[in-house]
C-alpha cells in the first residue's frame, strides 16, 4: 500500500489476510501461489495508472466545475447586481433556478452514463457547462441570467455522479473511499483557486466588456479546452480499458468478481434499483451528506458576500473568500488519519458537522470581525471535512451491487445539489450583515446531519449483527461499514 494510501485511506476495512487473499485468488485461484509483496505492488501498479489517468483528469475537471458554478459569487461583488438591475432577493433566485435544472436530469443521470459510457458523456458534458459558463458573460438582462443558471444547473448535471459511479467501477473497495475523498478534494481547491483568480480577472478594464463578465467568458473557456481532452483520457471501465496491459485487466476483473463489486460491464436492472430506492437506511444516510454539502455551500458562493459584509473591499473579499476553503482543504487531507483515530465513519462525521454548527454559532452570536471570519474557517473545516467522508462512505457502504452503488452515488449527489435550494434563500440581502436567518437554518441543519449519523450507526450495527447470524459457517457474508 501506498503512503498516500496510509495517510488518506478512510475506507479501508478490508483486513490484510482478506487482501492477500483476494488478490492470490485473483491472479492464479489459489491461495499461496503468489507472495504479498507481488500482490501488493500489481496492485499499486495499477492504482497509479487509474490515479494518473481517470482520478487526475476527473479532479481537475471538478474543480473547473465547482470554480463555474460558483463563479457568480465573485461576479455579484463586482457589479453584477446593478449592472443587470437586481434588487431584493433576485440574486437568491438565480442561485436556486442553477439547482432546479441540476436536480431536474440528475436521478436519470447514471442510466444514461451506463448507457452513452462515461468517455462520450463526461467530456461533453463538460464542453456544454463550459460554453453555457461563457454565454453568462455576455447577457444584459435578469432575466437572461435566470435562463442561463438554469441550463447550467442542467449541463452540469450527470458529472459528478458520473465520476462517483465509474469510480466504483475502477477501485476496489479498500481504495475507493480514499479516492473519493481525493477527488472531493477538487471542492476547497476551486474555492482556493477561483478566489484569487476571480479577483485577478475582474481587475481587468475593457471599455465595453464589464469585469464580472470577465469571470465568466474566461472560466467558460478554460473548461471547454480541458474538457475536451477527457474524449483521449476517460474510459468506460476497466474490463476494456486502453491505458491498462491484459494482465492488469485480467487481475482487477477476478479481484472485483470476487470482491462482489466488478459493476462496470453489468447492466442496471430496475427490479435491483427499485429495491435499493426502498431501503431506508440509504435514504437516511444521505441526511449527513445534506448538511455537509450546506456547510460548503455557504463557503463557496455566499463566503465573498459575507465578508464583503464585514467591511472589505470587493478585492479584499474575493482574494479573502479563499481562506475558508483553505482550512477545508487541510481537513480533507488529514481526515483519513481522524477516521482511524476515531475508530468510524460516523463518529468522524459526526465531529466535521459539530465543527461546521460551532462556526455558525459563532458567526450568528456576533458581529466582530476577526470571531466572524474564525466561525466561517470553522464552517468550511467541517463542512468540507465532512465532505471528504460522506460521499465515500455513502458509495463504499452500499457496494454489494451495481444498482447500489448507481443509486446511492446517484442519491449522494442529489442531496448535495438539494442542499442549494435551502442555501439560495436563507441568506438574503435584506438580513445583512448578520444573515441570521441563514445560520440559524445552517444550525439545525447540522444538527439534523448529526442524528442522521448516529441513527446510520445503530442501523448498521444491528443489520451487521442479523447477517452474521443468519450466514452458514465458513461463509462470507456482505458487512455494511460505518
Amino acid at each position: 500500500m501506498n503512503s498516500s494510501d496510509v495517510s488518506l485511506d478512510i475506507g479501508a476495512k478490508v483486513s490484510k489476510v482478506e487482501y492477500t487473499e483476494l488478490t492470490d485468488v485473483a491472479l492464479h485461484g489459489t491461495e499461496d501461489s503468489v507472495s504479498t509483496e507481488q500482490n501488493d505492488k500489481l496492485m499499486s501498479t495499477y492504482c497509479r495508472k487509474v490515479d494518473r489517468r481517470i482520478l487526475l483528469y476527473a479532479t481537475i475537471l471538478c474543480i473547473l466545475n465547482q470554480s463555474d458554478r460558483g463563479s457568480i459569487g465573485v461576479a455579484k461583488v463586482v457589479g453584477l447586481e446593478n449592472d443587470l438591475g437586481m434588487v431584493n432577493n433576485d440574486f437568491n433566485i438565480a442561485t436556486t433556478l442553477f439547482t432546479v435544472g441540476y436536480l431536474s436530469l440528475e436521478f436519470f443521470s447514471n442510466f444514461v452514463l451506463k448507457w452513452v459510457g462515461a468517455s462520450r458523456l463526461l467530456p461533453t458534458l463538460g464542453i456544454l457547462w463550459g460554453v453555457v459558463c461563457a454565454l453568462q458573460g455576455v447577457i444584459t438582462t435578469k432575466g437572461q441570467l435566470y435562463a442561463m443558471r438554469v441550463l447550467l444547473g442542467m449541463s452540469e448535471c450527470g458529472f459528478t455522479a458520473g465520476i462517483l459511479l465509474i469510480l466504483s467501477f475502477f477501485y476496489p473497495k479498500h481504495k475507493l473511499t480514499t479516492r473519493v475523498g481525493l477527488f472531493y478534494l477538487s471542492s476547497p481547491l476551486a474555492n482556493v483557486i477561483s478566489g484569487p483568480l476571480a479577483s485577478a480577472l475582474s481587475q481587468i478594464h475593457h471599455p465595453t466588456i464589464k469585469r464580472w463578465q470577465w469571470v465568466f467568458i474566461l472560466e467558460g473557456v478554460i473548461t471547454v479546452c480541458v474538457s475536451i481532452l477527457g474524449y483521449f483520457v476517460l474510459q468506460d471501465h476497466p474490463e476494456k480499458c486502453k491505458f491498462l496491459n491484459p494482465e492488469e485487466r485480467e487481475f482487477i476483473q477476478k479481484y472485483k468478481q470476487r470482491e462482489g463489486t466488478l459493476g462496470g460491464s453489468q447492466k442496471l436492472a430496475a427490479r435491483d434499483v427499485f429495491k435499493v430506492l426502498g431501503d431506508w437506511q440509504v435514504w437516511v444516510m444521505m441526511g449527513a451528506t445534506f448538511a455537509a454539502c450546506e456547510a460548503c455551500g455557504s463557503v463557496s458562493v455566499f463566503a465573498p458576500e459575507l465578508i464583503n459584509e464585514l467591511g472589505f473591499t470587493a478585492a479584499q473579499a474575493q482574494a479573502m473568500s479563499a481562506l475558508p476553503s483553505a482550512c477545508g482543504a487541510i481537513a480533507m487531507v488529514f481526515i483519513g488519519r481522524f477516521v482511524r483515530m476515531c475508530g468510524s465513519h460516523w463518529l468522524a462525521g459526526t465531529s466535521a458537522l459539530a465543527t461546521a454548527l460551532v462556526g455558525s454559532v459563532m458567526m450568528i452570536s456576533t458581529l466582530n470581525v476577526p470571531v466572524r471570519i474564525i466561525g466561517l474557517c470553522l464552517t468550511g473545516t467541517g463542512g468540507f471535512a465532512g465532505l471528504g467522508i460522506f460521499p465515500g462512505w455513502n458509495i463504499t457502504a452500499n457496494s454489494q451491487s451495481v444498482a447500489a452503488s448507481a443509486v446511492a452515488s446517484g442519491l449522494t449527489v442529489f442531496f448535495g445539489a438539494s442542499s442549494g435550494f435551502v442555501l439560495s434563500n436563507v441568506f438574503i440581502n435584506s438580513d445583512a450583515p448578520r444573515f441570521a436567518i441563514g445560520h440559524s437554518v445552517n444550525i439545525g441543519i447540522m444538527a439534523l446531519g448529526i442524528t442522521s449519523c448516529v441513527v446510520t450507526r445503530v442501523s448498521m450495527g444491528r443489520r451487521n449483527r442479523k447477517m452474521r447470524e443468519s450466514r452458514f459457517d465458513g461463509e462470507k457474508a456482505f458487512q455494511f461499514e460505518y
